[in-house]
């Protein structure tokens, strides 16, 4: 996202209600971005949201001296695997483990206003393996977890899950007909476009584009509103982005006793 737009987002979200929380990453590699840190400080000199996070998978951690001081408060670093060939199996590059350890290190333990969350997905672990990860690393962490794999939107495409493992926490899986995300979320992608959530990796359903509207009145528009009667009405599996989604069934949010109290409270705001 160039940094003109960026801003752009920003002075619209000042016309809007504070956010809970300002989530900068999406698809790719947030660390990527050479303006990273400075995009981060004009999100919080803003003063648009009350927490900002950001993940990484943590490589590019030394090309920001200053990430810990930047106005982030939150860093969730997603470890790829706990050996360098187990690294090079999973995603397909060659990194020296004891290297990319030392620069999580140097950042928990260097000056810093934000707190440290490292996790990894099981992506078929050895016992050894977990046990490797919380000894690496929760000395050097504020948070730490092993999470489990599950399909995200458009599971038909790409089913991340392993052996019916249920979510991510290891919960089963929580049948719902409404997805909660349309009523306290918004995703903006790097290229202004607004997605359903941060799920919708094939960008299938865009409900918006903040290089031509308001961040506000694409949240109240009519776009918004049709999206999320879809839900609320038991259509998603009309919208490719949802219909084979199990995310939704990973939240721990469910409104669906709510969905007729809702419709008619969106029905009469039309």
């Amino acid at each position: 996202m160039n940094v003109t737009l960026f801003e752009k987002i920003l002075k619209d979200l000042k016309r809007c209600d504070k956010l809970k929380m300002l989530n900068l990453y999406k698809d790719g590699e947030p660390l990527a971005h050479p303006l990273f840190t400075d995009m981060v400080r004009l999100a919080k000199n803003a003063r648009i949201a009350e927490k900002i996070w950001t993940k990484t998978n943590g490589e590019l951690i030394p090309r920001f001296p200053g990430l810990g001081m930047c106005g982030l408060d939150m860093i969730g670093i997603s470890v790829p695997h706990v050996t360098e060939d187990g690294i090079f199996n999973t995603v397909g590059r060659h990194i020296n483990y004891d290297q990319y350890r030392e620069n999580i290190k140097r950042l928990y333990e260097g000056k810093r206003t934000c707190e440290i969350s490292v996790k990894i997905a099981d992506v078929g672990l050895a016992d050894s393996e977990i046990n490797k990860f919380y000894d690496d690393f929760e000395h050097i962490s504020d948070y730490i977890t092993v999470e489990g794999l599950h399909g995200w939107s458009a599971s038909d495409v790409k089913n991340l899950q392993i052996h019916d493992s249920g979510t991510f926490d290891g919960n089963p899986f929580d049948e719902k007909v409404t997805c909660p995300l349309p009523f306290y979320m918004m995703t903006i992608n790097y290229d202004g476009t607004v997605s359903v959530c941060n799920d919708d990796w094939g960008y299938w359903h865009k409900l918006g584009d903040v290089k031509e509207q308001s961040v506000k009145k694409i949240w109240q528009g009519e776009a918004y509103h049709e999206f999320r009667l879809m839900h609320l009405d038991g259509r998603r599996s009309e919208n490719k982005a949802c219909g084979t989604c199990q995310y939704v069934n990973a939240l721990p949010d469910n409104i669906d006793e709510h969905r007729e109290v809702m419709k008619n409270a969106i029905l009469s705001g039309l």
